[in-house]
């Protein structure tokens, strides 16, 4: 694996983030008409569509088999986190189930550390603390009190970003493997795949303009995934995981502008520290080398 000290492979996994969560803000507004796994899998169905095309322009050669359980575990991992993201998706303010899944920088540090041999630097240690202060901010001042959240839905957001930590991780493990159109659609077919059987048994039928909504959730999350893998194929896991708090700023822009939530104090205050971590993170020079 390469690894990049410079700002590129982070600005690229920022460009991610705002992409995935400008997806996330067009699935919120589908939520309301579609069950929870219909949207999974459909989701997943056009990513995989996308990147099929890709793969028959840039021919980068068919996946190996010894990979396919790879695939299939993270497309497991993949399921896991979507069904619950999106299901708290329809019940928690953007910017606030954010907040809660920003805990998953510090899921992803932790298990490339224990499954990468990935040295954390003390930079990186620092930035990461600043972060998840922020979150704490956050989860004390931004919410109107967590018992005001759905019990299930309180649960999905807080297993989310652990699975989807694990399939960071094993993204990061395979993109030395794999080219990364690949890697991204066996994913994604896995997920279609495996997701099928119970979108089937509840399908409800889209119209014209809400299959617009879908083919344009899959084209956003297929180039949100290869702006991750790009990164994750050229930098640590753990440096990578600080981008993740830039996702908050996204959905709390995006939450007042489509569906006019308006973050508290809090919010605002914790996105300070957010900020300051990625900022950090981006002047470390002493990244370790990919394990």
């Amino acid at each position: 694996m390469r690894n990049d000290r410079s700002a590129v492979p982070l600005l690229v996994a920022l460009l991610g983030m705002a992409l995935f969560t400008a997806m996330d803000a067009m699935v919120k507004g589908l939520t309301p008409h579609f069950p929870t796994f219909q949207i999974v899998c459909l989701r997943f169905l056009f990513t995989a569509i996308w990147i099929g095309v890709a793969l028959l322009v840039l021919r980068p050669g068919w996946p190996r088999r010894d990979k396919v359980a790879a695939h299939a575990l993270r497309a497991v991992l993949m399921v896991a986190t979507a069904v619950c993201f999106f299901y708290a998706l329809g019940q928690v303010p953007l910017a606030e189930l954010f907040a809660l899944s920003l805990t998953s920088p510090l899921f992803i540090a932790l298990f490339g550390a224990l499954f990468l041999r990935e040295r954390l630097s003390p930079v990186l240690l620092v930035a990461i603390a600043i972060g998840f202060c922020g979150v704490l901010v956050i989860m004390r001042e931004g919410f109107g009190g967590i018992d005001a959240i759905a019990p299930l839905a309180l649960g999905a957001a807080i297993l989310a970003p652990v699975t989807y930590a694990l399939g960071i991780v094993l993204l990061r493990s395979q993109t030395a493997h794999e080219p990364l159109t690949v890697i991204v659609f066996m994913q994604s077919l896995f997920v279609a795949l495996f997701t099928a059987p119970v979108a089937l048994a509840e399908f409800v039928w889209p119209n014209a303009d809400l299959w617009l909504r879908f083919f344009a959730v899959g084209l956003l999350g297929t180039i949100g995934y290869l702006c991750f893998a790009y990164a994750l194929s050229r930098t640590s896991a753990a440096r990578f995981s600080v981008v993740e708090y830039s996702g908050l700023l996204w959905a709390a822009l995006l939450g007042y502008v489509f569906f006019a939530e308006v973050p508290r104090v809090g919010v605002w205050l914790g996105a300070g520290l957010i900020v300051a971590a990625c900022l950090l993170a981006l002047r470390d020079k002493d990244a370790p080398e990919p394990g």
